[in-house]
C-alpha cells in the first residue's frame, strides 16, 4: 500500500493522502459491519440505517487502494522484473497472508473456548489456503491474483495510448458493472468477456487518471465524489428506512455508482499538488507509512471492543455516531501503535 511514487524514491502527496483517507474509511466500513453483526437484533431502525450508511458509503476505499496501484506500478518509467515482482511485491503479500491468517486463528484460539483444540487450530490455519480466514483479509489475495498478471498489465499499458485505455475501460466497466445490473429487471444477458472479477478495471482506471486525469478540473472529480457519495447514501437511507427495493448490487465494487464516487475521489486526490497544507498532508503521509499494518490488524481491536469487552456504541447516544466514531479511533490508535511495535519484530517488519 505504499508503494514509492512512480519509481523515483519521492513519495506523491496525493497518493499518501488518498491511502491515508482509505485507510481510516476502511476501518469505518469494517466498524459499521460488525456493528451490524453484533448487535444488530437490538439495534432500533434509526440505529442501523446509519450503519449501514456509514458502511455503504465507503465502498470507495479499496478501489482506491488498487487505483493508487495501478497509478504506480503501471507506469511505463516503472521497471518490475519478475525477480523484484516474486521476491518484493508478491512475497510480501503472501507472508502477510501466512502470518497474520496464522496470528488471527492464534486470537481466535484465545478468545474463543470452542477453538482451543489443537484439531479446530489447525483447521483455522489451514483455511489460510482456503481464504476463509478474517474477512478483510480477502482484499491481499485479490492483490497476490493482480499482482501475477502485473507484466501482462504492464505491456498493455506500455503500449496502449489514452484511446485505448479508454476503450478497455468502457468494455471493462459495460460488462463487469453495467450489464449485471440487467438483472435487477430479469434481463439475462449471454455475452461476456473473459475476465472474472471488477478489480482489473481499477488497476487500469488508476492508470487512466494519472497520465490523462487532469483532462478534466479538480472541482469536476470533486463533484462526482460529491454526486456518487451523496447518491449511495441516499439510496441507502431510502432502501433502510423507506423500505425501497434498492438493488444491492449498486453498494458493490462493481457499483456504477461507487465508480462515479471513487474515480472522483481518486483524481481530486492525485490531482493535489505538493505545495500547500503541508501539516495536513505530513500528517496523512505519516498514517499512510502504517497503512498497511494497519489494514492488517485493526480487525483485531474491533474484535476486542465488541466480541470480548462487549463495547456497545450506542450508550453514547445520537444514534450510535458518537459510538462509531470512538471505536474508529481506538481501532486506528491501537493499530497504529501495534505497528509501530511490528516494523521492530523481525517477523513482522518485513511485511509492515
Amino acid at each position: 500500500m505504499s508503494e514509492a511514487a512512480l519509481g523515483s524514491g519521492r513519495r506523491d502527496a496525493g497518493y499518501d493522502c488518498l491511502r491515508a483517507a482509505a485507510c481510516l474509511c476502511i476501518i469505518l466500513m469494517h466498524t459499521a459491519y460488525s456493528t451490524i453483526l453484533m448487535y444488530g437484533p437490538s439495534m432500533t431502525a434509526v440505529q442501523t440505517a446509519v450503519c449501514q450508511v456509514a458502511l455503504n458509503a465507503q465502498y470507495w476505499a479499496v478501489p482506491c487502494f488498487i487505483m493508487v496501484t495501478g497509478a504506480l506500478l503501471l507506469a511505463p518509467e516503472r521497471e518490475i522484473g519478475y525477480k523484484k515482482l516474486f521476491s518484493r511485491y508478491i512475497a510480501r503479500v503472501v507472508k502477510a497472508i501466512v502470518v497474520f491468517g496464522v496470528l488471527f486463528a492464534v486470537l481466535e484460539a484465545i478468545f474463543n473456548p470452542a477453538m482451543r483444540t489443537w484439531r479446530v487450530f489447525l483447521g483455522g490455519v489451514a483455511e489460510v489456503f482456503t481464504g476463509n480466514t478474517w474477512s478483510h483479509m480477502w482484499y491481499l489475495y485479490c492483490l497476490v491474483g493482480l499482482y501475477l498478471l502485473l507484466p501482462a498489465y504492464k505491456k498493455v499499458a506500455a503500449a496502449s495510448d489514452e484511446r485505448d485505455i479508454r476503450y478497455l475501460l468502457i468494455v471493462y466497466g459495460a460488462f463487469e458493472s453495467l450489464l449485471p445490473m440487467l438483472g435487477i429487471w430479469n434481463i439475462p444477458c449471454g455475452f461476456y468477456i473473459h475476465v472474472s472479477t471488477i478489480y482489473p478495471f481499477w488497476l487500469f482506471l488508476g492508470h487512466y487518471i494519472r497520465r490523462w486525469g487532469d483532462r478534466l478540473p479538480r472541482r469536476a472529480y470533486g463533484a462526482m465524489a460529491v454526486a456518487g457519495t451523496l447518491a449511495v447514501a441516499a439510496l441507502t437511507w431510502l432502501q433502510m428506512r423507506r423500505g425501497w427495493p434498492v438493488p444491492e448490487m449498486l453498494f458493490s465494487y462493481t457499483s456504477p455508482l461507487v465508480i462515479v464516487q471513487a474515480a472522483g475521489i481518486a483524481g481530486w486526490f492525485f490531482s493535489l499538488k505538493r505545495e500547500g497544507f503541508a501539516g495536513v498532508k505530513r500528517v496523512l503521509g505519516n498514517i499512510d507509512g502504517h497503512s498497511f499494518g494497519v489494514y492488517l490488524i485493526h480487525m483485531a481491536y474491533v474484535r476486542l471492543l465488541y466480541k470480548y469487552l462487549h463495547f456497545d456504541p450506542f450508550t453514547l447516544g445520537l444514534g450510535g455516531i458518537p459510538g462509531l466514531i470512538a471505536v474508529v479511533a481506538f481501532a486506528f490508535a491501537a493499530a497504529y501503535v501495534t505497528d509501530m511495535v511490528m516494523k521492530k519484530v523481525p517477523v513482522f517488519k518485513s511485511i509492515v
